[in-house]
């Protein structure tokens, strides 16, 4: 038959056993003798059923995959036979790939995955011993837990057999690799009996995989044998923790013989949690295998935990989902839960919270209790409106009777010039349709539908709530922040308020002058004096020690009899009338410039 390049036709199927090959004018040709068993092995069946399922897998792709998988194939080449390269097909490659990655247990990869190698293992060790079958790896890659290690053994042979790993199957599932050595005895034991002094060795050859892309790397063969002499003991040493903290399940030195597997596990108690072992190992339980000494210790961290509690008045009321035990910042979601004839009327904590359910931050202990009242036959309700002069409710407002479940539909009718807003309960809808449960107080907002821009004059300062267009009516806050430098002060309308934080309603005759007063944190010291000082006396108003910036001050200077005013002066002219103001900005020395009348020539 004509050679055609396979998967299938590798050392993981078996030995090409009576199987002839030739070449003939560059033609490889494969035929069987004839020879051999027909027999087919466990192996050979699980081998033949993973690629009867990626065949069937093959059929079922896309035209675009299959061509995708062929121009893949191209960049890759089959095993070399008869001195011949061969050229993988894209089924070539999809069967190649996809073996490993189903014989993993993962799902067929429908599209060709981007190849990288991966490296070869490194040397392992390997010793059968009575009661174990110990094979370990000199050291694995760093990315060894995106790996595994495939192991393949022939069966118990004499010393002087040679058949040698062409007839190896795997026996174990592929493993993690890892640095540690891993006891194979119950799967080797499992399927090819226990070596014994009549055929102590056996043959081994592993390699690892990539279980996300099918990639094999190269192979490693080594032979172990069979000791039947007393298996080697190592130590265990398990350190008590703090007594407060957690405990363990097993403490002291223990001895035990390589290979044996070893559960140990930490229990941390109330406000503790398990962080790792010493050792740095966080899995809690932990599986240890014995190959060599071990001393470990658990170590817990504080993992301060609060109460959540809910209760239901009266007693026999309702309940309260949702309590237990949380750390600090979890949010824990509770719901009032009440008992067939009562209804959740609030929280104790909040009677304006009647929402069943609720959010609560745990930041200590809670106690929580939700308020139930009776589901009563009838219930008064009352409706109202913001303001009589904005519009109406139908049916009237007022109180209102009605029977438990009934249906009342409700109307909020705005005036000419005026708008509904929203009902006091956050709703939108101006007419709504209501189920009587409970006791029902609603009222109607209107509003003016006339609007006015709003803006505040904001010296040395800014006013949050500034430009804003408001409805007439409507209430606005506002909140002064001072620039640098600037403190408040008060309000112009009212210097007494010296809360930045006001409220305004805006109406018809609302006072557009009222803004903030600020001053700045700096002070400044203006002095004024008469020149010469006989000359007059100067009158400053207000008269403090210091002043702010922009502070107005009114100066006046009035001479003394047989003089006259000429000017203000302030290290230059200044100004000649004789009363003037000025605003502080820097510190000042005035001079009020007096000069003295000369009397009048005699005889005139």
């Amino acid at each position: 038959m004509r050679y055609k390049p396979s998967i299938a036709f590798d050392r993981m199927s078996g030995s090409a056993k009576g199987v002839t090959a030739s070449q003939n004018k560059g033609a490889i040709f494969i035929r069987t003798r004839g020879t051999g068993s027909k027999k087919r092995t466990v192996d050979q069946a699980a081998v033949k059923s993973v690629f009867k399922l990626l065949q069937q897998s093959w059929k079922n792709l896309g035209t675009a995959e299959i061509v995708a998988w062929n121009n893949a194939a191209k960049s890759q080449s089959g095993r070399r036979v008869l001195g011949q390269k061969a050229q993988l097909t894209g089924a070539n490659l999809y069967l190649r790939l996809n073996f490993w990655v189903v014989r993993c247990g993962g799902q067929p990869l429908t599209s060709p995955p981007l190849l990288a190698g991966i490296e070869q293992p490194a040397v392992a060790g390997a010793a059968i011993s009575g009661n174990s079958f110990m094979f370990r790896l000199n050291s694995v890659p760093e990315q060894a837990a995106g790996l595994r290690l495939v192991i393949m053994a022939t069966g118990p042979q004499t010393v002087g057999t040679v058949t040698g790993v062409g007839r190896g199957s795997t026996f174990c599932e592929p493993l993690v690799p890892t640095a540690g050595a891993v006891n194979l005895l119950q799967a080797y034991a499992g399927k090819f009996g226990m070596p014994n002094a009549g055929k102590p060795k056996v043959f081994l050859r592993y390699f690892y995989v990539n279980p996300s892309t099918g990639e094999k790397s190269g192979e490693q063969l080594i032979n172990a044998y069979y000791d039947a002499g007393s298996p080697i003991m190592y130590n265990l040493n398990v350190i008590a923790p703090d007594e407060n903290q957690g405990t363990v399940n097993r403490t002291g030195l223990m001895e035990f013989a390589e290979g044996t597997q070893i559960m140990v596990q930490a229990t941390a108690k109330r406000n503790y949690a398990f962080l790792r072992w010493s050792d740095g190992d966080t899995l809690n339980p932990r599986a240890i295998i014995m190959n060599r000494d071990y001393t470990i210790e658990p170590i817990f961290v504080l993992d301060q935990h609060y109460t959540v509690r809910g209760t239901g008045s009266p007693s026999g009321a309702g309940s309260v989902a949702g309590g237990g035990s949380y750390r600090p910042g979890q949010t824990v979601e509770l719901e009032a839960v009440p008992n067939s004839g009562w209804r959740f009327d609030h929280w104790q904590d909040d009677e304006d919270n009647v929402e069943a359910e609720r959010s609560v931050i745990v930041n200590g202990d809670v106690n929580l209790t939700a308020v139930f009242t009776r589901i009563k036959s009838y219930y008064e309700c009352h409706f109202e409106v913001n303001n009589e002069e904005y519009g109406y409710i139908n049916p009237e407002s007022g109180e209102l009777y009605y029977d438990h479940g009934d249906e009342v539909e409700i109307e909020a009718v705005p005036y000419s010039g005026y708008e509904f807003v929203r009902w006091s309960d956050g709703r939108t809808q101006s007419t709504r349709t209501l189920v009587v449960v409970k006791e029902i107080n609603l009222t109607a907002i209107f509003r003016s539908i006339r609007t006015e821009e709003f803006y505040i004059v904001d010296r040395f300062c800014t006013v949050q709530g500034n430009g804003t267009v408001m409805h007439y009516g409507e209430e606005i806050e506002l909140t002064v922040v001072p620039d640098d430098g600037f403190h408040f002060v008060g309000w112009s309308d009212d210097m007494t308020n010296t809360n930045p934080v006001r409220r305004i309603v805006l109406t018809v005759d609302f006072d557009w002058e009222m803004h903030p007063v600020c001053e700045s944190d700096a002070t400044y010291v203006i002095t004024a004096t008469a020149d010469p000082e006989e000359g007059g006396t100067v009158t400053v108003t207000p008269q403090k020690d210091e002043y702010h910036l922009d502070d107005e001050i009114e100066l006046l200077a009035t001479p003394n009899p047989g003089w006259r005013f000429v000017e203000w002066r302030a290290q230059r002219f200044l100004a000649n009338g004789r009363n003037i103001s000025i605003y502080a900005d820097k510190d000042m020395d005035i001079l009020a410039v007096f000069e003295e009348i000369e009397p009048a020539p005699e005889g005139d």
